[in-house]
């Protein structure tokens, strides 16, 4: 395992809760609801509202289910999954709803952390090389960069890795791999900072990473190991860090 106290130069990112969160989920999840319905109507199914807002949930925690155990799925399966569950086996109709799952990501009130912005900007400018390992739900990579990118953050990101484009989700090295690889950089000189111990801490530091949680949104209190060092938000984040390049 990396010296947590040693000096990093590259600094991986986790998404979710750590850059941007989800303030609101309901445009989202109608728009969506709205899609599946349009779907199933076009088969001649009619099929009421709750038995529609079931199989998108039980969608939903299918795929949480498999990502708990190391397998990736997006909105694909999960529209595959809510049209079987509405009585609907078509390939091409599963397709497109899937796009249509995909672009509802857009449709909710996203927020940057307070600091994120700032923190990934000073990094930066003390030159540490910046990356993302973002796992991906319902908004694949080419969506939550759309999301970054109007927060701001995208461009402080040289390297962003999506697990819907690898093909395995947290804490598989490949994910942490894929983001070293392109700027030649080795697991001893990198931290990466999520909120999650079973996916952030433990893959980064399966891989030979430095590991920073940070429970400004969610305090994860499971029982996996905790990382090098926990810290409250992106003020105490970015100290820690500069602190460890000056």
């Amino acid at each position: 395992m990396r010296d947590p106290g040693s000096r990093p130069r590259v600094v991986t990112f986790d998404c979710w809760n750590t850059l941007i969160c989800e303030r609101d989920f309901a445009p989202a999840r109608s728009q969506r609801l709205a899609a599946l319905r349009e779907a199933v109507a076009r088969h001649g199914k009619c099929v009421d509202t709750a038995a529609l807002e079931a199989a998108v949930a039980g969608a939903h925690q299918r795929h949480v289910d498999l990502w708990c155990a190391g397998i990736g799925s997006g909105s694909r399966e999960m529209a595959t999954w809510a049209l079987a569950a509405a009585g609907v086996d078509d390939a091409a109709s599963a397709a497109a709803l899937g796009r249509d799952f995909e672009e509802a990501g857009l449709a909710g009130e996203i927020e940057v952390l307070p600091g994120a912005g700032e923190t990934l900007e000073r990094l930066a400018s003390a030159g540490l090389r910046l990356a993302l390992v973002c796992d991906t739900g319902f908004s694949p990579g080419r969506i939550v960069r759309q999301m970054l990118a109007r927060g701001g953050l995208l461009e402080f990101l040289e390297v962003q890795v999506f697990s819907d484009e690898v093909g395995v989700p947290k804490p598989h090295a490949r994910m942490f791999e894929a983001a070293l690889a392109p700027i030649a950089a080795t697991p001893a000189a990198a931290m990466h900072v999520g909120d999650l111990r079973p996916t952030d801490v433990a893959g980064g530091r399966s891989y030979g990473m430095g590991t920073l949680r940070i429970r400004a949104v969610y305090d994860d209190c499971s029982d996996h190991p905790d990382a090098d060092a926990v810290v409250d938000n992106h003020a105490d984040l970015l100290s820690w860090l500069l602190e460890r390049v000056r």
